[in-house]
């Protein structure tokens, strides 16, 4: 072997091994590891880079993970080798077989932990010379067949174990990472989109009533099908216009691969799939595959999935629904009550038709008329039920759609993901509160269903309801129901320290306050009085009342 090729792996090795003890150390501390994680090191690559001006010289580096476009994880060296003395012939003849033999001989083995290397391995050269012309650049994967067969067998143990198990068997939170990537890695599964769908929906309905690990594997879920998306699938049949521009572009005729129709289909489970909290991303995804000739995705496009009625005209209103698009376009041809009537009888036959109830509302009007409820998006859904809410003999049809629209963990597409989102059914059943206290029950179950840690628009309506209606002892229970379903950051209610002074008002919420667990008697007293004197003020209140009234 070359002197100067001896000398590099001497000195590769040297800047490599307190790496890879410093990675097992930290890897042996881990306090649980997934059976769905082969190991974690998987990536290895060696070079050496031209200096960036011309008067500063190159340096050799290693990396071993790969970085981000925009990052730099390289740990670099100066050493006693000069790249001048080495040519193409060197490296590719000598120095890369032996370290491909060291460094997969070591991949092979367990001699850092059996979870330090992944199944799969890519090992990268990347030399140029000081004119930044190429030496030696190649790449090559490696696969530990024994590891692979371990993690297929795992992924299968899992999903009988924690995916189709009846409850109370739960998979682990971390592991849904590792399960949501697994089912879309060809190593170790084949693309079935059917099989994919059938999971992913079936742990759905499992974690529906366990709020963190239902919100955690809906985000893991669609995280997942959005990397394989842009980094996996995309980019075998699109280009990116340039580095800052993400816009894709269809290959060549010449450069363009054969389609693979299940993979193609599995772009369309993602776009359904990441549409719930991104229409955009649907869209987008769906128009790509319209590129690729889905013809399942133009009519998605065009026409919805043609269950549902997709259209309903008359003399009063034109109504147009996708329900894979999740959008729904109301005209009405006039501002009246009629029309009104005709489109919300529309949108609950949709409902009952199994319509999504995370949809966005295209609706114009002269009309500018909001809900006095601070914190509500001022949207076109908005602005339609605060119209129709204008003619009290269409309260019962909203209430109606209240109840129909009502879902837990869900949210309408009216505005981007963030602080105003709201669950589907806030809009008609916020308003019929501030109308009438007859719709006071349905304003209870809404309360109770609301997730207080993912919306917030519940922590203004209290104030809005008793400006709408005065308070007194008969409002305390619904305001209660409105308290409790407060967000960790609602602040205490400016103005209500008068109410205070009048004892049906203050047995009224003590009343309510002696039904409800201690955290949220907690909450609400903070709201009602603010200050930990207030609090312990009217307490006292109402201590003295109650034992007056014995």
């Amino acid at each position: 072997m070359h002197p100067h090729i001896e000398h590099l792996l001497s000195e590769t090795w040297s800047q490599l091994e307190p790496l890879y003890l410093a990675e097992k150390k930290r890897i042996d501390e881990f306090p649980r590891y997934s059976a769905l994680q082969a190991g974690l090191r998987d990536y290895f690559k060696v070079g050496y880079r031209k200096g960036s001006s011309g008067y500063k010289q190159g340096s050799f580096f290693i990396e071993i993970e790969e970085p981000f476009s925009w990052s730099d994880s390289a740990y670099t060296w100066e050493s006693e080798v000069s790249i001048d003395a080495l040519s193409s012939t060197l490296l590719q003849e000598e120095y890369a077989p032996a370290l491909q033999q060291r460094l997969h001989t070591l991949f092979m083995s367990d001699d850092y932990g059996s979870h330090f290397f992944n199944y799969r391995f890519t090992l990268s050269f990347a030399f140029e010379n000081e004119q930044g012309e190429p030496l030696y650049i190649h790449t090559e994967q490696w696969i530990n067949p024994g590891k692979l067969q371990s993690l297929q067998q795992a992924l299968n143990d899992f999903i009988d174990r924690k995916i189709k198990s009846d409850l109370p068997v739960l998979p682990h939170q971390q592991d849904l990472f590792f399960f949501a990537n697994l089912m879309l890695n060809t190593d170790v599964t084949p693309v079935d989109v059917q099989h994919i769908s059938s999971l992913f929906e079936h742990l759905d309905t499992k974690l529906h009533t366990f709020r963190e690990l239902y919100s955690e594997w809906q985000s893991t879920s669609t995280m997942a099908l959005r990397h394989w998306a842009n980094e996996i699938f995309l980019p075998r049949y699109f280009d990116q216009e340039s580095e800052y521009n993400t816009t894709l572009y269809l290959k060549s005729a010449e450069t363009l691969p054969a389609i693979d129709k299940n993979e193609l289909d599995l772009l369309i489970y993602a776009a359904l799939r990441t549409g719930k909290s991104d229409a955009d991303q649907r869209k987008t995804y769906l128009e790509y595959a319209v590129q690729l000739h889905s013809d399942q995705a133009k009519l998605y496009l065009q026409q919805g999935s043609g269950t549902i009625e997709s259209e309903r005209k008359n003399d009063l209103f034109h109504g147009k629904a996708n329900d894979i698009l999740q959008t729904i376009e109301i005209k009405l041809l006039s501002e009246e009550e009629s029309n009104y009537r005709e489109a919300l009888t529309y949108i609950c036959d949709l409902l009952r038709t199994g319509f999504p109830h995370e949809y966005q509302l295209k609706y114009s009007s002269k009309s500018k008329i909001f809900l006095p409820v601070k914190g509500l998006a001022k949207s076109p859904l908005h602005r339609f039920f605060a119209n129709a809410l204008q003619y009290p003999a269409l309260h019962l049809l909203i209430a109606e759609y209240g109840e129909l629209a009502m879902e837990e963990f869900a949210w309408y597409n009216d505005v981007e993901p963030g602080e105003k989102s709201v669950m589907p059914g806030t809009y008609a059943i916020l308003g019929l509160g501030l109308y009438s206290t007859e719709y006071f029950l349905l304003l209870t179950r809404y309360m109770q269903m609301v997730d207080t840690e993912h919306q917030s628009v519940q922590d203004h309506y209290a104030e809005a309801l008793v400006e709408a209606h005065r308070m007194d002892a008969s409002l305390v229970p619904v305001l209660m129901s409105i308290l409790v379903a407060s967000g960790e950051s609602a602040k205490p209610i400016k103005g209500w320290t008068a109410y205070m002074d009048h004892p049906e008002i203050i047995l009224a919420w003590d009343y309510q306050l002696q039904n409800v667990e201690d955290y949220q008697r907690d909450q609400v007293l903070y709201r009602l009085c603010g200050s930990a004197a207030k609090q312990k003020s009217f307490i006292q209140k109402a201590e003295k009342l109650r034992s007056s009234k014995n």
